[in-house]
């Protein structure tokens, strides 16, 4: 945990790739990209940008609800996450989400709104399917994606 900490706080790519379990690589990894956001909006690469959405994406699905995510966190990227969880191998994933956001009122207004019966239901399903993971693990595929672009970190 100490060395996981150190890691975030000297953003010490490097050392970051030296963990050797998944988990603890994530959430690393994790930090360290909302710390860079955070410092300087807007500033991150493509690549990182990538694993960012995901990343939030994956703890909206696992907290609250992709909804949250899609309409509350970053309506703004909503297409761009579809591209993102392509680029991590997250493919059944994409998927899902494309579905999700095509169920959501083209106006931008919350999907509440003008749902019905059957919408609901629907992204209650998408929101169950993403959430049990049907990629597999999504801290591997982080790591996978993040090993292939360790020069873009």
């Amino acid at each position: 945990m100490n060395l996981r900490n150190k890691i975030v706080e000297k953003e010490d790519i490097e050392s970051l790739f030296s963990l050797n379990d998944n988990s603890d690589f994530s959430i690393a990894l994790y930090e360290i990209l909302v710390n860079r956001n955070e410092k300087k909006p807007n500033s991150l690469n493509e690549i990182e940008l990538n694993l960012f959405l995901c990343m939030h994406l994956e703890n909206a699905g696992q907290a609250d609800s992709i909804l949250t995510f899609l309409q509350e966190w970053f309506p703004q990227q909503n297409e761009k996450v579809i591209k993102s969880l392509n680029e991590i191998g997250a493919t059944k994933s994409s998927k899902i989400i494309k579905k999700a956001i095509e169920l959501l009122p083209e106006n931008g207004s919350w999907f509440y709104e003008s749902s019905d019966e059957n919408s609901e239901k629907l992204m209650k399903k998408l929101d169950s399917e993403f959430s049990n993971y049907p990629d597999g693990s999504m801290r591997d595929l982080y790591r996978k994606y993040a090993e292939k672009h360790r020069i873009e970190l």
